[in-house]
C-alpha cells in the first residue's frame, strides 16, 4: 500500500531542524526549513510568498523566529554558509541593517534573547571565525561583542540566567575544546571557560540535574561534561563516549520519577541518570552513527515518552525509554537534522529533514514504513588517486587506526577560510560525510589528525553531461609536520 507521508522538497541537503511558527499572523503555522535556500511552506505545502530566499551559499543553521523589531510580527534570523547572518520578515524581505557579516561560515543557530533588558531580543550567534556575535534588530553590534574563542563556533549559543543574578549569560562551546560563558556585556563569567578533551560541536544544555535548585551546564565532546554554575564539575561526571558527539544533550524525565535523565547521541545512543549512572537498556547500538540531537515526546498518547533519533543510514528510529525499538522510518539520505515534534489538528506530527533534500511530515503510525530508498551515498577511501562526484555527498573513510581526534576540511578556490567536516568513529572506522562542493582548480582538501596534517591541491575538474555530473580528480598526500610525506 502506498504511503501517505507528506513530503516538502528543497534543492539541497538539510542539516538543520525544521521550525514551525505562524509567520504571517493568520493563526496557522508555517514550516520553515534551511537548505540550499530558506524555505517556508503553508500547511498545505504551498510556499509562502517571498520564499524560498537564497543567500550566496547554502544554509545549515536552524532558523530562529521571534518579533525581533517590536512591530508585532514574527521575523526569521538564520546563519548562512556565505559568512553572513540574515534577518527576514514574513514576506522574505531583509530587515533594515541586514545581513550582517562575520569572518566565517555560520553553522551556528541564532539565539534570540533580550541581553540589554530593553524588551526586544538581540540576535546572538557563533561563526567559524571563532567569534560569538550579538546584534540589535537594527543590525547594530552590541557593546562588548563579539566575544572571541580560539576555534570554530559551530555550536549554537544558549542564553540563560546561569548565576541567578537576574541577568542573562551566554554559553557556547568552541572547536578550541572549551566551553565559555559570558555576561550580557560580553565579559567572561567567573569560573568560565571550562576545558574538554575534543571539539565542542553541539549546543550545550542547561538544566537542574541534581535537584539543588541551581542550573548545571551539560556539554558534549569526547565525553559528556556537567558543571555547576560556578564551573566546578558535578560528581559522577564526565562520562565516556565511544566517539566524540556532534548532537546536543537532551534532558528529560524518561521514567516518570520526577527526576531528569540525560540522553546523548554519538556512535551509540547513550542514557544516564542525573548521577552519571547508565540507564537500563543503554547505550543503544543501532549500527549507524547518530548525528542529530534526539527528540523526546509522547507520540502514542500512553502517557510515557518515546525517543526519536536519526542516523547516517537515513533511518529515524523510534525507541522506548528502556532502549527497545518501537519503530523506524527510512528516508532517502543521512539524517543530521534533529526531528521536530509538533502538535497539529490531526494530533502529534514529526518533521524530519534529510540529506536527500526532503522534509518528511510523519504521523506516529508512519514509523515502521518509509518512502525513500536506502541511503546509499558513495563511500571512498583516502588511498591514492580519488574521484569525487562534486555535486553529491560522499562518505570519506580514513585508513589506519580509528581515532576520533581528526577533522577533514575543504576550501573552495579563492577562499581564505576552511570548511570543517567532523570525522567520527563509526563501526570501527574513522568516517566523515563530505558535503557537495564545487572545488575547481585551486581548491584544497585537507585532513588533520593528531599531529599529522594533509593538504592537497585539487586538480582541474570537468563537466560531463551538464551540471548533474561534475567530477574532479585529486591526488592526496599526507604531510607530517616532521617534514616527510606519506602517500595515501
Amino acid at each position: 500500500m502506498k504511503s501517505a507521508v507528506a513530503v516538502f522538497r528543497t534543492g539541497g541537503p538539510i542539516s538543520a531542524r525544521p521550525v514551525v511558527a505562524d509567520l504571517d499572523g493568520d493563526g496557522r503555522p508555517e514550516v520553515i526549513v534551511a537548505s540550499d535556500g530558506l524555505y517556508v511552506w503553508r500547511e498545505d505545502g504551498r510556499p509562502l510568498p517571498g520564499f524560498p530566499f537564497y543567500g550566496r551559499n547554502a544554509f545549515a543553521s536552524t532558523p530562529a523566529v521571534a518579533d525581533i523589531d517590536g512591530d508585532g510580527f514574527a521575523e526569521i534570523a538564520v546563519g548562512c554558509d556565505d559568512d553572513h547572518v540574515y534577518c527576514l520578515d514574513a514576506r522574505g524581505r531583509l530587515l533594515p541593517g541586514w545581513p550582517q557579516a562575520t569572518g566565517g561560515d555560520v553553522y551556528s543557530s541564532p539565539a534570540l534573547a533580550d541581553l540589554d533588558a530593553d524588551g526586544l531580543p538581540e540576535v546572538v550567534v557563533g561563526s567559524d571565525d571563532g567569534r560569538v556575535y550579538a546584534w540589535k534588530a537594527s543590525g547594530q553590534a552590541m557593546a562588548g561583542w563579539p566575544a572571541v574563542t580560539g576555534g570554530f563556533v559551530a555550536a549554537s549559543p544558549v542564553v540563560v540566567d546561569l548565576d541567578r543574578d537576574g541577568r542573562p549569560e551566554v554559553i557556547v562551546g568552541s572547536w578550541d575544546r572549551q566551553v565559555y560563558a559570558w555576561r550580557a556585556d560580553g565579559s567572561p563569567l567567573d569560573g568560565w571557560r571550562q576545558p574538554t578533551g575534543h571539539f565542542v560541536w553541539s549546543t550545550p544544555a542547561v538544566a537542574d540535574l541534581n535537584g539543588d535548585g541551581s542550573p548545571e551546564v551539560i556539554a558534549v565532546s569526547d565525553q559528556v561534561y556537567v558543571w555547576r554554575a560556578d564551573g566546578t564539575p558535578l560528581p559522577g561526571w564526565p562520562r565516556e563516549l565511544g566517539s566524540y558527539g556532534v548532537a546536543g544533550p537532551v534532558v528529560a524525565d524518561l521514567d516518570g520519577d520526577g527526576r531528569p535523565e540525560l540522553l546523548v547521541a554519538a556512535d551509540r545512543l547513550y542514557g544516564w541518570g542525573s548521577d552519571g549512572s547508565a540507564l537500563p537498556g543503554f547505550p543503544v547500538d543501532a549500527g549507524s552513527f547518530f548525528w542529530g540531537t534526539p527528540a523526546v515526546a509522547d507520540l502514542d498518547g500512553d502517557g510515557r515518552p518515546e525517543i526519536l533519533a536519526g542516523g547516517w543510514d537515513g533511518i529515524v528510529r523510534l525507541l522506548r525509554t528502556d532502549g527497545s525499538a518501537a519503530g523506524s522510518f527510512r528516508t532517502g539520505g543521512p539524517v543530521f537534522a534533529p526531528p521536530a515534534v509538533v502538535p497539529s489538528e490531526a494530533g502529534i506530527e514529526v518533521l524530519v529533514g534529510a540529506w536527500d533534500g526532503r522534509v518528511y511530515r510523519l504521523r506516529p503510525e508512519d514509523f515502521g514504513t518509509g518512502t525513500g530508498p536506502p541511503a546509499s551515498w558513495p563511500r571512498v577511501f583516502l588511498d591514492g588517486r580519488l574521484t569525487l562526484p562534486a555535486l553529491k555527498p560522499v562518505f570519506i573513510e580514513v585508513p589506519g587506526p580509528a581515532s576520533a581526534r581528526a577533522v577533514l576540511w575543504y576550501r573552495r578556490a579563492g577562499e581564505l577560510l576552511d570548511h570543517p567536516v567532523p570525522l567520527v568513529v563509526d563501526r570501527g572506522r574513522l568516517v566523515g560525510l563530505l558535503p557537495p562542493f564545487p572545488a575547481g582548480a585551486g581548491g584544497e582538501l585537507g585532513l588533520q589528525t593528531g599531529l599529522d596534517e594533509a593538504r592537497v591541491r585539487c586538480g582541474q575538474f570537468r563537466v560531463a553531461g551538464g551540471p548533474r555530473q561534475v567530477w574532479r580528480r585529486v591526488r592526496l598526500f599526507l604531510k607530517r609536520r616532521r617534514g616527510w610525506t606519506w602517500p595515501l
